[in-house]
């Protein structure tokens, strides 16, 4: 077992690569909804950004993973805290780690100044792949990091579990970004647990209520549960935010230094 863990740990950047290049190719020519006018210009600024995420992803995963040891060897966390079978204790771990993201993107939009860095993600008025890594440096600190890092500790997150959500949640993040449409009968049962690309587009919506929904990065409990969820399909809005509205609010520079001018954000 350890060995296939270890094996799935080392394929995740592999799996992010491989499905961001495969998606690309294939929203391409089978494209859902309209492209951007520029697409070689949007997807240059979109992968700029991406590139950033990637590498600022693997120097925080290597924190987060000593944290996931530390915690292990520590003993901390509910988990720890009871003498349950290991796939039991996977499982019951994995919903918890996903509660806690649902948590925390719920945070990134309510807390003023966690949005005016999250906001950068939701700013793309043309939903594609390359939209999928398109996050500022301070958001995904906030979410890969400082979120994870408490999480494995409170929970008491195994290796086993957190290396299986990732090898869950890395692939589905690409899916759910791609202008690439699913099989309705697939996305109807799938979306009974999981957060598909038809379910997650909603997310992307430039109205508030519709922003501020469809939190859950995986699994579509938690919006069910506490009311966060719609019916509306992803042909039927439009994407992005108003502030975001001229092709120069989406500069790479204009993104990175956004969340620090004043009187930025129309929302608070």
């Amino acid at each position: 077992m350890k060995l296939m863990i270890d094996l799935l740990a080392n394929l995740q950047p592999v799996v992010l690569i491989a499905m961001l290049i495969l998606m690309y190719c294939i929203e391409n020519v089978l494209p859902y909804l309209n492209p951007p006018a520029n697409k070689r210009k949007h997807y240059g600024r979109n992968f700029i950004i991406s590139l950033v995420s990637f590498l600022l992803n693997a120097v925080l995963g290597a924190v987060v993973v000593m944290v996931v040891e530390l915690t292990a060897q520590n003993h901390w966390g509910l988990l720890n805290q009871f003498e349950l079978p290991p796939v039991f204790g996977w499982i019951i771990g994995i919903l918890l780690f996903d509660f806690g993201s649902f948590l925390t993107h719920n945070l990134q939009h309510k807390v003023p100044v966690l949005w005016r860095f999250h906001r950068i993600h939701h700013s793309d008025n043309h939903l594609n792949v390359s939209s999928s890594l398109r996050f500022h440096p301070v958001d995904v600190i906030v979410s890969q990091c400082v979120y994870q890092c408490i999480g494995v500790m409170l929970i008491g997150l195994p290796i086993t579990a957190f290396v299986i959500y990732g090898s869950i949640a890395i692939p589905l993040l690409i899916l759910q970004h791609s202008n690439v449409r699913f099989p309705a009968k697939l996305e109807r049962i799938a979306r009974l647990i999981f957060a598909t690309p038809g379910w997650h587009k909603i997310h992307h919506a430039s109205e508030q209520k519709d922003t501020d929904s469809h939190y859950g990065d995986v699994f579509t409990f938690w919006d069910r549960i506490f009311g966060t969820w719609g019916k509306k399909q992803p042909h039927e809005i439009q994407y992005g935010l108003a502030e975001f509205n001229e092709d120069k609010h989406h500069r790479v520079g204009h993104l990175m230094a956004s969340p620090f001018k004043k009187n930025t954000s129309s929302r608070y």
